[in-house]
């Protein structure tokens, strides 16, 4: 499809329990209930252009609309970056706003940040299909894995901070996710869209809790615009990231391996080991 549909549901929204029919989702988070969900893109009043994401709960036995929700992209920050990239502001032609009015081959959706509308469909799918309470299980550590058979990332001893094993596994953690994300661009993937969810998958993908991905893909950021050596919050990693992820992608890639390049050089001068002084009785005397 020209919306690239699937790949923008699966892939940046992370939907994959249900299905993508032409430009909309379909799913049955919950197989004993008559309630289906069904996502589609919101039409303007201009033809193939979106302002965002309508979801409705449908009733497979009645039949009809039982509720509807409009997410906008703008109360979501989904194309804030895009935007502010190239001046766009709130009230100008096409702000916030997704259009699919040329054929060509990258989704016309290239670049939305989708973390915020992930969470608001999670929040309104468990609203109307809540999970049910998981059955007691035995506290053991084999009992206690996640989906992909992994057991869970170790947590830090105390306050992470002041953990040396656990930054040093921060420290690989982004090493890694550098180079998932260089994979990444290989499939045409955009910067912010490769590094956008990692945290989602820490325990997994990283070897770190989930709750501390976000480290991670704060690092990775800094690392890649070359600004690793101070904090990865600052504006200037911010902009510095938007800016490169309006280049080509083999910029990027670039950007990317010159990154992993530099953790590599790093931690080797940070290993290298300290030759020890001659001993005594090695000396030659006269």
């Amino acid at each position: 499809m020209a919306l690239h549909a699937e790949k923008f549901f699966t892939q940046q929204l992370d939907l994959t329990d249900g299905t993508v029919i032409g430009d909309t989702y379909y799913a049955t988070p919950r197989p004993d209930s008559p309630l289906r969900l069904r996502i589609s893109f919101s039409r303007t009043i201009r033809a193939e252009e979106y302002d965002g994401l309508r979801l409705q709960i449908l009733h497979a036995e009645q039949g009809g609309v039982l509720d509807t929700v409009l997410l906008t992209f703008a109360d979501h920050a989904t194309f804030h970056s895009r935007d502010a990239a190239i001046g766009r502001l709130p009230g100008y032609d096409g702000y916030a706003k997704l259009r699919d009015w040329h054929e060509r081959d990258d989704p016309p959706w290239q670049g939305a940040a989708t973390t915020k509308l992930r969470r608001a469909i999670k929040q309104y799918t468990l609203l109307w299909f809540p999970q049910l309470p998981a059955p007691p299980r035995p506290e053991t550590a084999a009992s206690q894995r996640t989906l992909s058979g992994h057991p869970p990332a170790p947590e830090p001893n105390g306050f992470w901070l002041v953990d040396p094993d656990f930054r040093e596994r921060l420290r690989s953690a982004t090493h890694v996710l550098l180079d998932i994300v260089a994979d990444c661009l290989d499939d045409d993937f955009r910067l912010i869209q490769a590094l956008d969810g990692a945290r989602y998958h820490a325990a997994e993908l990283l070897g770190i809790p989930n709750e501390f991905g976000v480290l991670a893909e704060a690092e990775a950021a800094a690392e890649i615009v070359g600004l690793a050596t101070g904090s990865p919050f600052t504006p200037a990693v911010i902009r510095a990231l938007v800016l490169l992820d309006q280049r080509p992608v083999d910029d990027q890639e670039r950007a990317v391996r010159a990154a992993l390049r530099r953790r590599a050089t790093t931690a080797f001068a940070t290993r290298k080991p300290i030759p020890a002084p001659p001993s005594p009785a090695s000396a030659r005397t006269r």
